[in-house]
Protein backbone atom coordinates (compact mmCIF):
# COMPACT_ATOMS: atom_id res chain seq x y z
CA UNK A 1 0.00 0.00 0.00
CA UNK A 2 1.16 3.48 -0.71
CA UNK A 3 1.94 6.04 1.94
CA UNK A 4 -0.88 8.24 0.61
CA UNK A 5 -3.35 5.62 1.80
CA UNK A 6 -1.92 5.74 5.31
CA UNK A 7 -1.99 9.52 5.34
CA UNK A 8 -5.60 9.61 4.15
CA UNK A 9 -6.59 6.95 6.69
CA UNK A 10 -4.96 9.01 9.44
CA UNK A 11 -6.79 12.09 8.19
CA UNK A 12 -10.08 10.20 8.38
CA UNK A 13 -9.34 8.99 11.91
CA UNK A 14 -8.49 12.54 13.00
CA UNK A 15 -11.61 13.97 11.41
CA UNK A 16 -13.99 11.43 12.92
CA UNK A 17 -12.37 11.53 16.36
CA UNK A 18 -12.82 15.32 16.37
CA UNK A 19 -16.42 14.89 15.25
CA UNK A 20 -17.05 12.37 18.03
CA UNK A 21 -15.54 14.77 20.55
CA UNK A 22 -17.84 17.56 19.42
CA UNK A 23 -20.85 15.25 19.53
CA UNK A 24 -20.18 13.85 23.00
CA UNK A 25 -18.38 16.58 24.99
CA UNK A 26 -20.30 18.75 27.41
CA UNK A 27 -17.57 21.34 27.70
CA UNK A 28 -17.01 24.25 25.34
CA UNK A 29 -13.22 23.99 25.52
CA UNK A 30 -13.37 20.28 24.59
CA UNK A 31 -15.67 21.17 21.68
CA UNK A 32 -13.16 23.74 20.47
CA UNK A 33 -10.37 21.17 20.76
CA UNK A 34 -12.50 18.67 18.81
CA UNK A 35 -12.96 21.26 16.08
CA UNK A 36 -9.20 21.73 15.89
CA UNK A 37 -8.61 17.97 15.62
CA UNK A 38 -11.15 17.88 12.77
CA UNK A 39 -9.28 20.73 11.11
CA UNK A 40 -5.98 18.84 11.45
CA UNK A 41 -7.59 15.91 9.64
CA UNK A 42 -8.83 18.16 6.85
CA UNK A 43 -5.39 19.78 6.52
CA UNK A 44 -3.73 16.38 6.30
CA UNK A 45 -6.21 15.28 3.63
CA UNK A 46 -5.63 18.48 1.65
CA UNK A 47 -1.89 18.05 1.86
CA UNK A 48 -2.08 14.37 0.89
CA UNK A 49 -4.29 15.14 -2.10
CA UNK A 50 -1.62 17.46 -3.45
CA UNK A 51 1.25 14.99 -3.11
CA UNK A 52 2.84 13.66 -6.27
CA UNK A 53 6.10 11.95 -7.19
CA UNK A 54 7.88 15.28 -7.44
CA UNK A 55 6.62 16.51 -4.06
CA UNK A 56 3.72 18.54 -2.75
CA UNK A 57 2.01 20.93 -5.12
CA UNK A 58 2.12 24.63 -4.42
CA UNK A 59 -1.68 24.93 -4.49
CA UNK A 60 -2.31 22.30 -1.82
CA UNK A 61 0.45 23.71 0.39
CA UNK A 62 -1.06 27.18 0.08
CA UNK A 63 -4.49 25.85 1.02
CA UNK A 64 -3.08 24.08 4.07
CA UNK A 65 -1.25 27.19 5.29
CA UNK A 66 -4.37 29.31 4.76
CA UNK A 67 -6.47 26.73 6.61
CA UNK A 68 -4.03 26.69 9.54
CA UNK A 69 -4.11 30.49 9.82
CA UNK A 70 -7.90 30.62 9.64
CA UNK A 71 -8.23 27.75 12.13
CA UNK A 72 -5.95 29.52 14.60
CA UNK A 73 -8.02 32.71 14.36
CA UNK A 74 -11.28 30.82 14.82
CA UNK A 75 -9.83 28.98 17.81
CA UNK A 76 -8.63 32.22 19.41
CA UNK A 77 -12.05 33.82 18.95
CA UNK A 78 -13.88 30.74 20.27
CA UNK A 79 -11.63 30.52 23.34
CA UNK A 80 -12.16 34.21 24.11
CA UNK A 81 -15.92 33.71 23.84
CA UNK A 82 -15.65 30.67 26.14
CA UNK A 83 -13.84 32.81 28.71
CA UNK A 84 -16.57 35.46 28.52
CA UNK A 85 -19.30 32.82 28.88
CA UNK A 86 -17.54 31.29 31.89
CA UNK A 87 -17.27 34.70 33.55
CA UNK A 88 -20.96 35.40 32.95
CA UNK A 89 -22.52 31.99 33.71
CA UNK A 90 -19.86 30.23 35.79
CA UNK A 91 -19.93 27.06 33.68
CA UNK A 92 -18.70 25.78 30.33
CA UNK A 93 -21.51 23.27 29.87
CA UNK A 94 -23.53 24.44 26.83
CA UNK A 95 -26.70 22.78 28.16
CA UNK A 96 -26.52 24.72 31.43
CA UNK A 97 -25.66 27.97 29.64
CA UNK A 98 -28.72 27.54 27.42
CA UNK A 99 -30.91 26.89 30.47
CA UNK A 100 -29.47 29.84 32.44
CA UNK A 101 -30.01 32.30 29.60
CA UNK A 102 -33.81 31.93 29.71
Amino acid sequence: MSENFYLLATAGVLFFSGLATIATARNLVKNIMGFQVMLFGVNLALFTAGLSDTGPSLFSSTLVVLSIVMGASVEALALSLAILLYRKYGTLNPWLIRRLSH
